[in-house]
């Protein structure tokens, strides 16, 4: 069995959160910015350039970029910051300017592309995905490994758990049997890593904020 191509967390969720053939978007602005910024960070624990100090906090540990611009972007941000740093705040800031990050390394990696349509009086150009399957791929890859009953990897575990904290997972994950929402749940339970399951709780904090903010 072979599984789709395994791009960054933020990148995968962004895939995932877009409709493959009309490019749009299935959360809100502020929800996909959300969802993105902690990817980032997330992707940033990965590479030790940050680490959770309590519940709530973490620190800068290692300033040198990682040869990933989106992921360097934000650590620059974060070195330049007088610490430590609070993931209530952070999660929210990111979700500002993360969006465009992303489609930036996207676009590098030629998953996106830009399209341009001329009109009568104007032109239009838009991001398009280069292959209109992709953005299925990340949550076929979690769906298919749990329907063998096989271990995610650290990364899938964050990707799906970003997935439960902004809603997405009412559509990427609606077809999951009771069976394996379970087998989910037991891999949160024993393999997500604990700073990782504080910024999957702090991101559904921020999503949830989001909301009351655009009520």
């Amino acid at each position: 069995m072979t599984s789709p191509q395994q791009l960054p967390p933020a990148s995968d969720f962004y895939l995932a959160a877009h409709d493959g053939i009309g490019g749009r978007a299935l959360l809100s602005e502020r929800v996909l910015g959300v969802g993105l910024g902690a990817g980032l960070l997330g992707e940033l624990m990965f590479w030790r350039r940050i680490q959770l100090i309590s519940d709530t906090t973490f620190q800068v540990v290692d300033p040198q970029p990682t040869g990933d611009q989106a992921a360097s972007a934000v650590l620059r941000r974060l070195a330049e910051t007088p610490g430590p740093h609070d993931l209530r705040q952070w999660i929210p800031y990111l979700a500002g300017f993360a969006t465009g990050l992303v489609e930036h390394r996207l676009l590098f990696a030629g998953v996106l592309r830009r399209e341009t349509k001329r009109r009568l009086l104007s032109t239009n150009t838009s991001l398009v995905f280069d292959d209109p399957r992709s953005p299925g791929q990340p949550a076929i890859r979690i769906r298919t490994q749990l329907s063998y009953n096989q271990p995610l990897d650290i990364a899938d575990l964050m990707l799906a758990g970003l997935f439960l904290a902004t809603g997405l997972d009412a559509l990427v994950f609606d077809t999951l049997n009771p069976r394996d929402r379970a087998r989910l749940s037991d891999q949160f339970r024993r393999t997500l890593p604990q700073p990782l399951r504080h910024l999957v709780t702090w991101t559904e904090a921020a999503v949830g904020s989001s909301a009351v903010m655009s009520s």
